[in-house]
């Protein structure tokens, strides 16, 4: 038993390595799948947006690749609900 110890070790870690990455993969699958922010603000009927789930209405605003990612993410702050996304015009670059 002591020499197949090894063996299971390495079989369990690839596991749990591949559920890993299957969650992370459906989790950036659903942000690229979120409606833009005006057709979530019509299908809800709010003027401002504002959490589905909970109903609350500090949101939080990511990258959808990066930080500094022009496409943007937004979800809930309470209960991290995805909402929708949109585009933020990219910064002007200032040359020296």
């Amino acid at each position: 038993m002591s020499r197949f110890l090894p063996v299971l070790f390495l079989i369990g870690l690839f596991f749990f390595m591949w559920l890993f990455l299957y969650a992370h993969q459906r989790r950036e699958k659903q942000k690229r799948a979120l409606p833009v922010r005006e057709d979530f603000l019509a299908a809800h009927g709010h003027d401002e947006p504002a959490c589905f789930a909970c109903g609350k209405g500090p949101l939080k605003d990511e990258g959808l690749g990066s930080g500094q990612d022009t496409r943007r993410v937004v979800s809930c702050e309470g209960c991290n609900t995805l909402l929708y996304r949109y585009e933020r015009p990219a910064a002007p670059e200032f040359e020296s």
